[in-house]
């Protein structure tokens, strides 16, 4: 019988323009006629299988276009037929369950989702590679699973992924006027640390063990062409002793990937949404240093762009539900990072001038950032009574924040706390990224 690998099924959204690899399995020492045929155009091949079975195809990259059907056949009766491929941009999301969590948990959402769906015409032009890994909540899915791939219907939208199905709703890929078929290749999983997704030499039997999610769920999708990758993860490696070290993990998490996929792939990196209590600034609260650990990776990571979920979190929910505002951000950032002649900038703040009295910060440039008479959500932290907020204030030019300095400030922070509060947005409604600055007076 002739088997594929789980990337190739009916249905598929297949990265358009690159080479793709079509693998599979049949009866040892088999040859195989293989042929890819649309309305307009078909190409025929050959192959034949090894002793073990094993063949492989180099299928020519293809322009955006579909549908495709791919029809493969072997001796005697024995073929496969997959129907309705379509060669476009596909992104492979990887992570915690926020990238996950179905859309029917938010009532509200799913019923407004719902009615646009039915309304659209035509239907959009979007699919998503699902597992089932959050279909049972109390009987999580065999991590090794294979999914399939679902179109976006009002019927289907209630099992998606609610951060994926706004995101669709915010972001149409196109070639020139034509809007592409947008594929979302849903990889993550529920509670997973930052070492299971990393390649490991030894192979693991539980999905919460170092390699399991990168060697069964993701490393077969950096195999095949991509346009992007979505990574979502970090909540559980804050809730422990390996916040300290995320930094050096995710790093490696990277290398590692990017290694396996052999390209310097684009990387799309959420930043944690807050969770916990608001309220003064906590630089041991592990959400605290995770986000930090994402913001210095970002920043000296070529082809990475930070979104922050900072300020989108929930106090006592680990599933925010501003999946919407977080789809926005997403889907502007990705935009600039697939051109490659636009860099983007991070939206952090550098110190420019200390005195004994005022800090001055510079804001990135290339953006315009409000000018309000007075800005919160500074703190400094004044030996010996600890942290107090601070008032901030926009230069004339709006591209500097000026700050009073009570006299015993050493450090001073912004957003730093486990809910944070950012008050700072550009004119694409990106927050600034949080910071902490330590202060040497002048």
């Amino acid at each position: 019988m002739i088997r594929l690998s789980p990337l190739w099924s009916s249905g598929a959204v297949l990265q358009h323009s690159s080479l793709q690899q079509l693998c599979g399995t049949a009866a040892p020492q088999q040859p195989l006629r293989i042929s890819l045929r649309s309305e307009h155009r078909v190409y025929h091949f050959e192959a034949n299988t090894d002793a073990d079975g094993v063949f492989s195809v180099d299928i020519p990259a293809l322009p955006p276009s579909g549908p495709w059907t791919l029809c493969i056949s072997g001796a005697a009766a024995d073929s496969i037929r997959l129907d309705d491929l379509w060669f476009g941009l596909r992104l492979v999301c990887a992570g915690q369950s926020n990238i996950g969590w179905p859309l029917r948990h938010y009532p509200e959402q799913l019923v407004d989702v719902r009615d646009k769906l039915s309304a659209a015409s035509p239907q959009p032009m979007v699919r998503a590679y699902l597992t089932g890994a959050y279909q049972h909540p109390d009987h999580p899915a065999d991590f090794h699973s294979a999914g399939s791939w679902q179109a976006l219907t009002a019927e289907q939208c209630a099992n998606w992924p609610a951060l994926l199905c706004h995101f669709s709703q915010c972001y149409q890929p196109t070639a020139g006027a034509t809007p592409l078929m947008l594929g979302l290749v849903d990889l993550s999983w529920p509670g997973s640390a930052i070492d299971a997704w990393t390649a490991s030499p030894v192979a693991a039997q539980s999905h919460w063990q170092p390699g399991a999610l990168f060697a069964a769920r993701l490393n077969p999708w950096l195999q095949q062409p991509f346009a992007a990758m979505l990574w979502y993860q970090g909540e559980q490696d804050a809730m422990g002793q390996a916040a300290a070290g995320y930094g050096n993990k995710l790093q490696t998490w990277f290398q590692r990937c990017r290694r396996a996929a052999g390209w310097d792939f684009p990387l799309l990196l959420v930043q944690v949404a807050g969770f916990g209590k608001k309220g003064l600034p906590d630089l041991q609260h592990g959400f605290v240093k995770i986000r930090q650990a994402q913001q210095q990776f970002a920043a000296g990571t070529p082809h990475c762009v930070l979104v922050s979920a900072a300020d989108l979190g929930a106090v006592q929910d680990i599933h925010p539900p501003l999946k919407a505002e977080l789809a926005r951000r997403l889907a502007l950032q990705l935009d600039q990072l697939l051109q490659p002649e636009k860099t983007a900038t991070p939206l952090q703040a550098q110190l420019q001038q200390v005195t004994a009295a005022v800090v001055v910060l510079r804001l990135p440039d290339g953006a315009q950032w409000p000018q309000t008479e007075l800005i919160t959500g500074f703190f400094a932290d004044c030996p010996p009574t600890g942290w107090q907020a601070v008032p901030a204030r926009s230069s004339a030019d709006q591209q500097q924040i000026e700050i009073d300095l009570p006299p015993t400030a050493t450090m001073l922070c912004y957003g730093m706390a486990a809910q944070p509060e950012l008050t700072l947005y550009n004119a694409d409604g990106l927050p600034l990224w949080p910071g902490i600055w330590p202060l040497r007076p002048e």
